[in-house]
């Protein structure tokens, strides 16, 4: 938390409350960690997930214009700051090309599963025990950090869930909607998210249940991505059992990945075929993924084979 005497937010960007510490750290104020056993202060966050995914899409967008500002954290935090605290400020301005690794995790591998291509070595090759213990160590620690610090694993599992809807969904559409708006063209003006719910929202969100409803273009590429992992996996897991052959060993990597990705998405599918409720969500949303997952794999399937 930033302590400082008749000083203001900086405006000229989305993320002013960022910008505003990150200048005034640049400029040499000392800051502290401030953490009461009574809480300092108290505020309103969205509960609706559209509303946060809407939220993180603007934070996304803000961070991004500090990045490719004259005050970039890369140039300017750097020179100001050092090397180390500079590249921690740089952590989240460019949180949004985040989207990059991840939708290429949650599609790539999937679509070559899809047509039987392996991308990864087989289980009997050394280099596997290399991709194994990255990815082990990677969950690993992020769980144990997660756990330290007074979470849960069922918490710890709703982050992991998060990150995939937020890479999917508010990081691609903030990174594209920043690179549009900087070549000139007119995007979309500022939107405050709700933070007020109803009754059933309530009750869902007490319940852990995650909340659709509205159809979104942050929700159809979530769903596209959904559809295509829970095929894969599918039939990933036919052509495993029932083919034969050298390829077999090279695909038990991609079922895993593909298998993990399924399980982070159960709320979609779920809201897709499960639920009834008001929460649900909307077919013009399934339907509009759907059509759009055919297509990425008749495209993908046009290069991988």
């Amino acid at each position: 938390m930033m302590f400082c005497l008749q000083i203001g937010l900086r405006y000229g960007s989305l993320v002013e409350d960022y910008y505003t510490g990150y200048r005034m750290k640049c400029e040499g104020w000392r800051s502290i960690f401030c953490y009461p056993e009574t809480a300092a202060f108290l505020g309103d966050v969205p509960f609706n997930l559209l509303d946060v995914l809407s939220q993180n899409k603007r934070w996304a967008i803000g961070l991004l214009e500090v990045a490719f500002s004259r005050y970039s954290t890369i140039t300017f935090g750097v020179k100001s700051m050092g090397l180390f605290m500079g590249l921690g400020y740089s952590y989240y301005a460019f949180w949004a090309i985040l989207t990059i690794p991840i939708t290429t995790y949650c599609l790539l591998p999937q679509l070559a599963l899809l047509n039987e291509l392996s991308i990864f070595p087989n289980v009997s090759d050394p280099w596997f025990l290399l991709y194994m213990f990255l990815f082990l160590g990677a969950y690993g620690q992020d769980l144990l950090e997660f756990v330290v610090h007074g979470g849960t694993i069922q918490r710890w599992w709703s982050d992991q869930r998060m990150w995939i809807m937020r890479g999917l969904s508010c990081y691609a559409f903030g990174l594209a909607e920043f690179v549009v708006k900087s070549i000139g063209i007119p995007t979309e003006g500022f939107n405050v998210t709700s933070k007020i719910i109803n009754d059933e929202q309530s009750k869902r969100y007490e319940q852990g249940v995650f909340e659709f409803g509205v159809p979104s273009p942050l929700f159809v590429t979530l769903t596209m991505a959904a559809i295509i992992n829970l095929l894969s996996f599918i039939v990933g897991l036919v052509h495993f059992i029932v083919d034969g052959g050298s390829n077999k060993e090279g695909l038990i990597m991609q079922l895993v990945l593909t298998g993990l990705i399924v399980m982070n998405c159960l709320p979609v599918y779920q809201a897709i075929a499960l639920r009834s409720d008001k929460g649900k969500m909307p077919t013009k949303t399934t339907v509009t993924a759907t059509f759009l997952a055919s297509a990425v794999y008749v495209v993908a399937s046009l290069f991988l084979k």
